[in-house]
């Protein structure tokens, strides 16, 4: 659980909290980061355990009386998310990528979430580690690495060191047919050592659309080049 109140109180400050904001918190564990919400807004948490539902029941009692915290036990990859402005979590690092895409799909203004650095990584700087996650990512919003978080400020500390990230719901990526897109991403890194003239073609072939090729991508492979590359080639092409 994470402990450090010095990395409690940046988080919420990342969040930009007022009294209107509606939080929505996955993995609530202890509640050391809903304490710190809650002193801002309303909460609404999922929390999948229920030794620790129980514990969050009896620590925030008052809280849930007075309706300005609502606690949700289940899993947050299968429970319909209730409405929300803001994502505020330290989320259980097994499910970062599927809660992150099913959060893509929500409607909120501001997300502040802390991931596994190695992931934060990737969904951060696909330009820098090349990876379909991040490349993907980029249609759906704007994410920002803040600042890393080393273990000593979890306990217990975890082997990994972790990131806060900031996500923001304005796609940095525009192309008309996100699925194919996707489609399109997926296949390539599918087949990464293979030559992109080949595999863009096998893919063509596959879905049955035309692309203009450049010749200057046709030898390289999907990691060599800028993601851009792709994004302005498949731009206007839609699924028949």
């Amino acid at each position: 659980m994470l402990q450090d109140k010095r990395i409690l109180g940046r988080i919420v400050n990342y969040a930009e909290l007022s009294e209107d904001d509606v939080v929505l918190e996955v993995g609530c564990g202890t509640g050391n980061l809903t304490r710190y919400l809650l002193d801002k807004c309303k909460v609404v948490g999922i929390e999948s355990d229920k030794d620790l539902v129980q514990h969050l029941k009896t620590r925030f009692k008052k809280e849930i009386e007075d309706g300005k915290f609502k606690l949700i036990h289940g899993d947050a990859l299968k429970v319909d998310f209730p409405k929300f402005n803001k994502f505020v979590s330290n989320i259980p690092y097994r499910i970062s990528s599927p809660l992150t895409f099913k959060l893509f799909n929500c409607d909120f203004e501001l997300a502040v979430i802390m991931y596994q650095r190695e992931f934060a990584e990737r969904l951060c700087y696909p330009e820098r580690f090349p990876n379909k996650l991040g490349i993907i990512a980029k249609t759906y919003c704007k994410a920002e690495l803040l600042e890393m978080v080393k273990p000593f400020a979890f306990n217990p500390k975890p082997r990994v060191e972790s990131a806060i990230v900031k996500i923001l719901p304005k796609p940095e990526l525009i192309v008309k047919d996100r699925a194919l897109f996707e489609d399109f991403i997926k296949f390539l890194f599918s087949r990464r050592r293979k030559k992109l003239g080949k595999v863009i073609g096998e893919w063509c072939k596959l879905r049955k659309v035309k692309l203009n090729i450049p010749n200057s991508i046709k030898d390289k492979r999907v990691e060599e080049i800028d993601f851009k590359i792709l994004a302005e080639m498949i731009y206007d092409l839609r699924a028949s």
